[in-house]
This record gives C-alpha cells, sequence and structure tokens, in this order.
C-alpha cells in the first residue's frame, strides 16, 4: 500500500476546535506532496480557517441542520411546524449518514482519517480493505457504557485508531483488549500554526476566553467567577470570542450580575485577531466541564498569556504545569479559580514575563514538524 492521498471526513469546516485541526492537518499534508480531499457533510459558506488551493474540499450535501427551527416549532407548540421540522431534521440525518457511507465506499485506495464517532464506525463498516483506515477521538469518552460497547465491537476494521494524549491511548488499549486485536491505538497530539502574533504590544487590563457558547463550556460559571474578580480589582474585562446557543442567555446573565460593563462578548473572531487579543490578555480562562486536548490553550501559551483553568479528568493536565506555565484549580471550586485569576493580574512585569516564556515554550512541544512527523511514520508503518 503506497500512501499518496488522503481524505479527511468534516460534519463541516465552520468555527471549531476539530475544523481549525482539520484544516491545518490538510495543509501540512500538501506542504509535504500529498493529495488531500475533505469530505464534509454541511456546507456553511466559506470555510472558518485557511485552506490551501490544493486541497480538495467535497461537500456530500445541500442541507443545514434545522435544530433551531426545530426547537422553535416545539415551543410554539404548532403541530404542523413540528411534523415539517421533524421531517426535516430526520430527513438531514439520514442523509448525513448515507452521503458519508457512499463517499467512503467509493474510496479505494489511500488513506481515509475519520475525525467523528460515528465516522470512526462507519469507516469501520464500510471502508475498503485496501485503504488505510484512521479512527481519531477528539473528546473525552468518560466511560460511556455506549462508547465503550461500540469501541469493543464497531471499530474492529480501523487500522489505527489515534488518541490525543498517552493517557487516553492507555484507555482505549485497556477497553479494547480481548475484543479488538486489530486496531492499534496510538497518541498523536493536534499541532498548533505558528502565525505571526506582534509581541511588541503591552499587556492590556483584559482576560480572554474563547469557544462556542455551549453548555459545555461553562461560560455561565465563568461569569460567576468573573463578578467575584470584579469585586477586587477595577478596570478589567472579560472578552469571551464566540458564538452560540447561549449567547443571549448568557449576556442576561452578564446583566443580572451586574457584571455587562465588564463583559465583551465579541462574536466569532478572525482566527489572526483572536490571537493578538490572547498576547494582549493577561490571562486565558476555561470553565469547560469536559475538553480533550484544548488548544485554545496551547494557543494563548504560544502568544505568552498564562491560562487558568478547572482540573479536567483529561486535557488540562496533558498541557498545563500548575503554577509554572498556567493555573489548574481542583473540583471546580470558584472562590479559588477567582483567587488565582486575582493572583495573576497582581504579578508584576518580570513575573509576568517568566510566567510568558514558560508558557511559550510549552506551546513548540506541540510544533507543526514535531506531530506531522508522527503522521508520516504513521503512513510508513502501514505500506
Amino acid at each position: 500500500m503506497s500512501i499518496s492521498k488522503v481524505y479527511i471526513t468534516a460534519l463541516h469546516l465552520n468555527h471549531g476546535g476539530v475544523e481549525m485541526v482539520i484544516a491545518s492537518l490538510a495543509n501540512a499534508f500538501v506542504e509535504k506532496g500529498l493529495e488531500v480531499e475533505i469530505l464534509t457533510t454541511y456546507r456553511y459558506g466559506k470555510p472558518a480557517y485557511e485552506i490551501d488551493e490544493k486541497v480538495k474540499i467535497t461537500y456530500l450535501t445541500d442541507v443545514r441542520p434545522n435544530r433551531e427551527e426545530f426547537s422553535a416549532a416545539i415551543r410554539s407548540k404548532n403541530p404542523i411546524s413540528i411534523l415539517r421540522e421533524g421531517f426535516k431534521a430526520v430527513k438531514t440525518l439520514r442523509l448525513r449518514k448515507s452521503t458519508m457511507v457512499n463517499a467512503i465506499k467509493a474510496i479505494k485506495d489511500g488513506a481515509i482519517i475519520s475525525t467523528r464517532h460515528d465516522h470512526n464506525m462507519w469507516l469501520s463498516k464500510y471502508g475498503n480493505q485496501n485503504v488505510l483506515k484512521i479512527g481519531q477521538l477528539h473528546f473525552d469518552h468518560k466511560f460511556d457504557p455506549q462508547l465503550v460497547s461500540d469501541f469493543k465491537s464497531n471499530y474492529s476494521n480501523i487500522d489505527y485508531f489515534t488518541l490525543l494524549t498517552d493517557k487516553v491511548t492507555g484507555e482505549l488499549k485497556d477497553i479494547m483488549n480481548g475484543h479488538n486485536a486489530h486496531t492499534k491505538c496510538i497518541t498523536v497530539p493536534n499541532f498548533l500554526n505558528f502565525e505571526t502574533v506582534n509581541r511588541e504590544t503591552e499587556k492590556k487590563k483584559q482576560v480572554i476566553a474563547a469557544g462556542r457558547l455551549h453548555p459545555d463550556k461553562d461560560f455561565a460559571t465563568m461569569l460567576r467567577i468573573w463578578k467575584k474578580v470584579c469585586e477586587k480589582k477595577n478596570g478589567y474585562v472579560l472578552k469571551i470570542a464566540g458564538q452560540g446557543e447561549l449567547e443571549s442567555e448568557l449576556k442576561a446573565l452578564a446583566k443580572e450580575l451586574g457584571i455587562e460593563e465588564n463583559v465583551i462578548f465579541m462574536g466569532a473572531v478572525p482566527h489572526g485577531a483572536l490571537l493578538q487579543e490572547m498576547h494582549d490578555s493577561k490571562a486565558y480562562l476555561m470553565t469547560s466541564v469536559s475538553e480533550a486536548l484544548p488548544m485554545v490553550l496551547l494557543e494563548a501559551m504560544y502568544c505568552g498569556t498564562p491560562p487558568i483553568s478547572f482540573e479536567l479528568r483529561i486535557g488540562t493536565g496533558s498541557i498545563i504545569n500548575d503554577e509554572i506555565n498556567g493555573f489548574i484549580v481542583d473540583e471546580r471550586n470558584d472562590d479559588v479559580y477567582a483567587e488565582k485569576l486575582i493572583s495573576i493580574l497582581e504579578k508584576d512585569e518580570s513575573e509576568m514575563e517568566k510566567l510568558g516564556e514558560n508558557c511559550f515554550a510549552r506551546a513548540m512541544d506541540f510544533s507543526k514538524e514535531k506531530v506531522v512527523e508522527m503522521w508520516l511514520q504513521l503512513f510508513d508503518r502501514a505500506l
């Protein structure tokens, strides 16, 4: 088997951590002379992240999910609207599966990298024998019984299962032991694109966070923590970059907490502009309840900005060395989080400079050169 073309599956190419990884990986592969095609289900206009013109993008459907419309129909309690939007939702889900399955079946050689759990199962079931089949996991499985059952039974034809941290790789090896002797679990982290950042600008009286405005990111807790900080530190602003279903709710909460003047909801921000905002901030905040390998933390560290996060089962501990290049708060304690954040804001220039140097050094461990070499070695191993 000679790997000259790589296919990467995607749900969409809009804003998101996985989507940024897909764009970066595709670009890196074409730089190495490989032919690359992204198979994506939904089209939301122009891709959110720059993709090399040599990368082929194939959109598999001309429909979009109608979650918001369906939710609005349910709230309206209008039977006709509920039936109409429900029918659209079912049709969309069926197309989502059938189009990706058909695309996978049509590929006769090369390598397919599937980036979602459902894609992994479809690749295992429908991928051709002469295709190198590589599955990825971009979230914490948390030993969910259904996921564990799928790993044991529905990944049997995946050749390599690439995980983001050694801890998860070890867990998946144990889960599959005795059930799946074919799939090899290996660690291949995501890498950073080291874009240009103006490092001459001074830190402003601001902190920053970024991500989907979704329950998993728990921005509501972040706002409550920020209220505690605002009570002790005047003149600082929290900037939140991102869009999502909770935008109105979070803005209302900021107003209820009396901190609306100290919070800026930035919406979607171009990647380069976001990195500069990170550099200009005193700290990067994360309050997620679950992550895998949060690249946004590494991006902040690359910008010389220390991250602060609650301790997560996986993710943050694989990146942050507590008190050296960032801060980890145990047991989701809001008061401790606020205290640690205040301690960052009160550090003098020399302390911040040292912290920033440590952050940058850690980010460099996730360089494109190091990670792409891992991928090329994997391809060579499969020959």
